[in-house]
């Protein structure tokens, strides 16, 4: 089983939204996905959960003290991913987590606010870990936007992996989860899906 933390500083960065869909993308690949909700405020995962008409992927709600004694039971019970949907700010829920996980994806609009709070993310965060640029403004011609394409510069000049693939903002991914469903499921052939589908795809060679 691999696990996967999904940590950032800000709040509105698609922390939980990029979890569920990636969680969803997992699923009709065959993979059996537990989320850990870790967030006892906002828990959007579990929210979004008890709106779904699948019992799949399995959604819970979790503490932080929890993780290790989870990760053997989601061993045990024959899970093959264990997401750790991490709180929206910086403490040692972060450290603790991506202290168990395989591999940490941290999501980053590619904006001034959320880029100068990296570095204090990273220093929390235990490696392997890279940045997702989310919700992005689109680009001409399926291309990447040149504010996008400037972010990814810098972080990659300041020596911080970054994602590939990074996600548009699109009114998909919103309304999917209104509907308790994920884009994969609610386009499936659409570009916000395409998206998730290459970074799930993305995903599963840096967890190896």
């Amino acid at each position: 089983m691999k696990t996967l933390a999904i940590a950032t500083q800000k709040g509105g960065s698609g922390k939980s939204t990029v979890a569920i869909h990636l969680a969803v993308a997992a699923e009709i690949e065959g993979s059996e996905v537990l989320i850990a909700d870790l967030d006892p405020h906002s828990q959007t995962a579990a929210e979004w959960a008890s709106e779904r008409s699948s019992e799949r992927p399995v959604v819970i709600k979790l503490s932080t003290k929890d993780i290790e004694t989870l990760k053997q039971q989601a061993i045990d019970e024959g899970f093959d991913l264990l997401i750790l949907d991490c709180p929206p700010y910086i403490d040692d829920v972060i450290t603790q987590a991506t202290k168990f996980s395989d591999f940490t994806l941290i999501p980053a609009q590619p904006r001034f606010a959320d880029l100068r709070t990296l570095p204090r993310v990273i220093e929390k965060v235990h490696p392997p870990f890279a940045v997702v640029l989310n919700s992005c403004t689109p680009g001409f011609s399926g291309q990447e936007s040149s504010k996008t394409s400037e972010a990814r510069r810098l972080l990659i000049q300041s020596g911080i992996p970054v994602s590939q693939v990074s996600l548009i903002r699109r009114e998909a991914f919103t309304d999917a989860l209104n509907g308790g469903k994920a884009v994969v499921e609610f386009e499936s052939y659409g570009k916000a899906a395409n998206e998730v589908n290459k970074l799930w795809s993305w995903l599963q060679e840096e967890l190896k």
